[in-house]
């Protein structure tokens, strides 16, 4: 079968609008009214392992213990920080206490063996924007958190630009 040049372009035209159209539909707006937060967290967790000497990936049980968080809004130090600013600008807050042996053993089932205690670090980046009158707290990333941060200390609107069912924040652009 031989294609001639123009039922190949119809093809590659037809492909492309194929493609096109799969693309996630976006809404863009620009707001002055919008406050970046990050949400850090620390968790102790536990590890305990089934101690009858098979080993099977499903042989290994998680517990979390005590648990503290602290917002992070516009980049600007929470009064409960206790360390900070790392790496990527965030303070923290005090470590929660660390579980005791007492409570690591109240939580092992039989067969069980407990590994140390591990503290796990996270956070949760969110943009509250008021989008026509409605203010929305939306999930983002760390980039669009930064430069929102930056935005903020700048007092310069941002142009917004959600993600699909505006689900999400997807980038924002200082104006």
């Amino acid at each position: 079968m031989t294609l001639g040049r123009h039922s190949l372009r119809g093809m590659v035209l037809g492909s492309l609008i194929a493609i096109a159209a799969c693309e996630p539909v976006t809404t863009n707006f620009a707001t002055t009214d919008y406050s970046a937060t990050a949400n850090v967290t620390y968790t102790w967790q536990v590890r305990y392992n089934r101690d009858d000497g098979r080993d099977r990936p499903n042989d290994t049980r998680l517990e979390k213990f005590s648990t503290v968080s602290l917002a992070n809004q516009n980049g600007v130090r929470p009064g409960l920080a206790v360390t900070g600013p790392d790496d990527q600008g965030l303070w923290w807050p005090e470590l929660p206490p660390r579980p005791t042996v007492d409570d690591i053993e109240s939580r092992q089932l039989d067969n069980e063996k407990p590994e140390s205690p591990e503290l796990l670090k996270s956070v949760d980046y969110t943009l509250t924007v008021d989008q026509a009158g409605q203010q929305k707290t939306l999930p983002t990333k760390y980039d669009v958190y930064r430069q929102a941060v930056k935005a903020h200390a700048a007092q310069r609107p941002l142009e917004i630009i959600l993600g699909p069912q505006d689900g999400s924040v997807i980038n924002v652009n200082v104006q």
